[in-house]
């Protein structure tokens, strides 16, 4: 230090003095450590130069860290790696091709099942409209005859038949131009019977009174 101190042209005395108070400021440094007391690093050169220590130290537990970390990461990115990757992706590629196929059979098959419902639906109703149309005008042919017995229940039920048909019809939008007359012929008959009480209810007896 004495020498530096020549190098900056300071008197010998002041050199001296500085160096006396660097000594007694770290002869006070351990003294007051002894006592356990914190000591900055001003009265203590030693703990300076341990601190720099520790730093060094972590530095380098932090450079061979990084040095692990890009160790692992060049492992997982390795040709190996790699090549298993790209044999995943093939398969999940083909996976996607198998099940881009299912859909489309798939909804084929539906739209299969759906067309056939409709023409099921389609036929259903063909039978309905028919079936009714059937009975409203077998119905009529039966009652013309003013002869033949038929109950008021028979006529209670072929009029909700007619009613369900029209109802049909109408929330189907379609057009009636077939049991017009014979819904007409079962009204009159009906109107007959209930005047002239010739229900076969009235006949046979089971009914009497106004």
């Amino acid at each position: 230090m004495i020498g530096y101190l020549e190098y900056l042209d300071a008197p010998v005395k002041v050199g001296l003095v500085i160096i006396g108070c660097f000594l007694v400021m770290q002869i006070i440094g351990e003294f007051l450590e002894f006592k356990g007391k914190v000591v900055p690093e001003v009265l203590k050169v030693r703990k300076f130069f341990s601190r720099r220590k520790q730093e060094k130290n972590e530095t380098a537990q932090t450079l061979r860290e990084v040095k692990l970390l890009l160790s692992e990461v060049n492992a997982h990115y390795s040709e190996d790696n790699i090549t298993k990757r790209n044999s995943w992706m093939n398969w999940v590629n083909e996976r996607a091709v198998v099940y881009d196929n299912s859909i489309v059979d798939i909804t084929k098959n539906l739209a299969d099942v759906t067309q056939a419902l409709k023409d099921n639906t389609k036929l259903t109703e063909e039978i309905f409209i028919q079936s009714s149309r059937d009975r409203i005008i077998a119905f009529s042919t039966k009652v013309a005859d003013e002869n033949a017995l038929v109950s008021m229940e028979e006529f209670n039920r072929i009029f909700k038949i007619y009613n369900d048909y029209e109802n049909y019809l109408h929330d189907h939008n379609l057009t009636n131009g077939e049991v017009e007359i014979a819904h007409r012929i079962i009204e009159e008959a009906y109107e007959l019977r209930l005047k002239t009480r010739s229900f076969t209810e009235y006949i046979r007896g089971y009914i009497t009174g106004e």
